[in-house]
């Protein structure tokens, strides 16, 4: 995600806003990143076609290149042997923020709350003769930027349609009923709005003392009475009960800490496999396994509060974040799957769906998880261990295909296995074959399987290719915003990022691309979709 630069006003690729790469309307009518389509010339050096793309690219952090005509690279994974594990991704939760948007959950926090105020709720209200789910108005009003904003902006009628559980076309409500909605807010719920607000600011400000985020404090200072007694009782470990420790700085070569020979190195960082400066080490708190605070990537200045996992307990079946593990599919059969669940899905109308009915569909499901939805999902397959779309030395030569035009794509630049090692990239200069950096990902996915919000590894640009399937949307925040982006974001979020500082690097959570635009964040929208298709 780099720097963006100032747009340019009229680009002759601009697509009309809103406008799909399917043909299809964009449900959020958010504005397109650009499209390129270069020439033959132009297409066969990539590095020096992004150099000239660069500046009108940037400032929407994403754009589309559609190549030649003639480029038809071959989809080298023969679907009959190629097998592929799955994970099982949970969408009606990939916009879970707080405990209170499970309706159980919240009554009891509510009636805390409640009984902290010496009050009681007798019964729920009623909105057109039915009762009110309290939950599902907190939560939608939140959504919409909290009590304050939907009375100014006048928002009733879509925290309407949230509540009611309505398609995003559907009628907007009467003002006598947004009129209700606003009293029964206002009299029941906006005083727990201020007082969670109170309760997250109170947590963030803990939080930021026991991180010794104090400037004028030195680092490396040592906790003193009984918390020094409770790290020498761990044995020097650097765990995440230890809030208040500070960091200790990284010693620069050829200094030593006093001490430091004496260190017991019974906690090795799974990155740089030392045992030095355990003080720094984190601890992953399903698997136990430790790694330095300023190995991590991005490094960490302070023990995160609450609990920390790494990034493959993220993934694992233990503890799942919305992707539990699945089993193994081939191709033909997860293909199978996935059309069977999307004819289902849609069988109740009479017309195919089109790339907007699937957005829609989606967003509904992420905002108002109305009911569980889960999806599989074929997530960083390692191409160097399962197999490459693209063709490679390796590969056999399919049947029916020219070995002549199969060596050409092997060796073709554009081939991302091939990418980093372009005469050009920074990136011939690692040597470690690092997935999804040097190594490519494959991903296969299905209806409404999704790729959340996140900054890219070491903030590199991104390439990807779709070899089949249905159009894919894309969203993206340019990397000038990026500040303004994760503001929103915490915001959103607070308990999780909590938990999870480097949330954005994690994959595991989706927020409306329109809250961000509300909230004044450039963002815009692309359709990938296959060739000739």
């Amino acid at each position: 995600m780099g720097r963006g630069r100032q747009r340019i006003e009229n680009p002759p690729w601009r697509q009309k806003p809103g406008s799909g790469g399917d043909g299809s309307f964009s449900v959020l009518a958010l504005e397109e990143g650009p499209v390129f389509y270069p020439t033959e010339e132009e297409f066969r050096d990539p590095l020096r076609f992004i150099a000239q793309i660069r500046e009108q690219s940037e400032s929407y952090g994403i754009c589309r290149i559609v190549p030649p005509a003639s480029w038809k690279p071959p989809f080298a994974i023969e679907s009959e042997s190629f097998i592929f594990p799955t994970k099982h991704q949970s969408i009606h939760q990939l916009q879970e923020r707080t405990a209170a948007c499970d309706g159980v959950t919240f009554r009891l926090e509510y009636s805390r709350y409640l009984e902290g105020e010496g009050r009681q709720l007798e019964a729920w209200p009623m909105l057109e003769g039915e009762a009110l789910d309290l939950c599902k108005l907190y939560n939608a009003v939140k959504r919409h930027g909290g009590y304050n904003k939907v009375r100014d902006e006048k928002k009733w009628a879509e925290v309407f349609r949230m509540v009611k559980n309505d398609h995003p076309f559907a009628p907007v409500a009467t003002d006598s009923v947004q009129a209700c909605l606003s009293e029964v807010y206002e009299s029941h719920l906006h005083g727990y709005e201020v007082h969670q607000a109170n309760v997250s600011a109170g947590k963030l400000l803990q939080m930021s003392k026991s991180r010794g985020m104090d400037k004028t404090k030195p680092v490396g200072r040592k906790r003193q009475g009984e918390e020094e007694q409770q790290e020498e009782m761990q044995g020097g470990k650097r765990r995440k009960s230890g809030e208040g420790v500070e960091v200790v700085a990284v010693e620069s070569a050829g200094v030593t800490a006093a001490g430091t020979e004496e260190q017991r190195a019974d906690q090795i960082c799974e990155q740089c496999h030392s045992g030095a400066h355990e003080k720094s080490m984190l601890l992953c708190d399903l698997c136990n396994r430790g790694w330095h605070l300023y190995c991590l990537s991005p490094p960490l200045s302070a023990i995160p509060h609450g609990n920390w996992y790494c990034l493959e307990c993220l993934a694992s079946e233990n503890d799942s974040f919305g992707f539990a593990q699945g089993r193994e599919y081939s191709y033909e059969s997860f293909q199978r799957f996935a059309d069977r669940f999307r004819r289902k899905w849609f069988a109740s109308r009479s017309s195919p769906p089109s790339n907007s009915d699937v957005e829609a569909d989606f967003w509904r499901i992420v905002e108002r998880g109305t009911e569980p939805v889960e999806v599989l999902y074929g997530s960083d397959i390692d191409t160097g261990l399962y197999g490459s779309g693209f063709p490679r030395a390796s590969d056999r030569v399919p049947h029916g295909f020219e070995a002549e035009a199969w060596e050409g794509y092997v060796k073709d630049p554009w081939n991302l296995n091939n990418f980093p090692k372009l005469e050009d990239s920074m990136l011939r200069m690692v040597q470690d074959d690092i997935p999804g950096v040097i190594v490519p990902w494959l991903y296969m996915g299905m209806m409404f399987s999704s790729f959340c919000w996140h900054y890219e590894d070491h903030c590199f640009y991104s390439i990807n290719y779709l070899h089949r399937g249905a159009p894919k949307t894309w969203y993206s925040v340019p990397g000038s915003a990026a500040s303004e982006f994760e503001q929103v974001m915490q915001k959103s979020f607070p308990d999780l990022f909590e938990a999870q500082p480097d949330l954005l690097f994690q994959l595991v959570t989706m927020l409306n691309p329109i809250v961000l635009r509300d909230s004044n964040v450039p963002v815009c929208t692309t359709t990938q979709v296959r060739l000739g298709g």
